[in-house]
């Protein structure tokens, strides 16, 4: 009687541990994640100096970004405020159009097109973050940098800004928080 008990203890234990494992994991794949910084990184040219009087109006929370790294909370924040960041830039691609060729500002179309690609990949392997909570901060970063977008004069700053922070974000959580990914082997 006392070694069914084990047994089935062990084989209870053990089926839990399976179905743990089995679970799906909701993550961002760090691989798509770094070449989505570097395709950003790589079209377009530092940031430019007219631009930084709006730094004032734009400037990204980074505290929204957990400071720690390794607790399962804290990678699920991180990853969300990448997925959230990732989100709200797209919506303002798709509701305000690149000013080409205004004040200097010129991206390149390839990398743009490829990085949106990996962009909407992130974005829908992602989905189950988007119920990790709202931020007040970051709607609040987003709504500001559709304000400096609007303004004739300032547009190509606005966009500049945004991909500044959406660089400096996915760098950070990159480093920070780099086992909060899932990494592919690359071989």
């Amino acid at each position: 009687m006392m070694m069914s008990s084990v047994l089935l203890i062990h084989l209870q234990v053990y089926s839990l541990h399976l179905m743990v494992a089995a679970m799906p994991t909701c993550s961002l794949e760090g691989n798509i994640v770094k070449s989505a910084h570097h395709l950003l990184r790589d079209l377009a040219g530092k940031f430019p100096n007219y631009c930084r009087q709006y730094n004032t109006n734009i400037s990204f929370p980074y505290s929204a970004l957990p400071a720690a790294k390794a607790n399962p909370s804290q990678c699920r924040r991180a990853l969300w405020v990448v997925y959230e960041s990732l989100q709200e830039a797209e919506q303002i691609f798709e509701d305000h159009e690149l000013p080409v060729g205004v004040e200097g500002f010129s991206w390149n179309n390839q990398k743009f097109i490829n990085f949106q690609h990996l962009q909407h990949r992130l974005l829908e392997k992602g989905q189950c973050l988007s119920s990790v909570g709202g931020s007040v901060v970051l709607s609040s970063y987003f709504s500001n940098v559709t304000a400096v977008l609007q303004q004739q004069d300032s547009a190509a700053c606005g966009w500049m800004a945004m991909r500044r922070d959406l660089l400096q974000v996915l760098e950070s959580t990159l480093l920070r928080h780099h086992n909060c990914f899932t990494w592919r082997d690359t071989q």
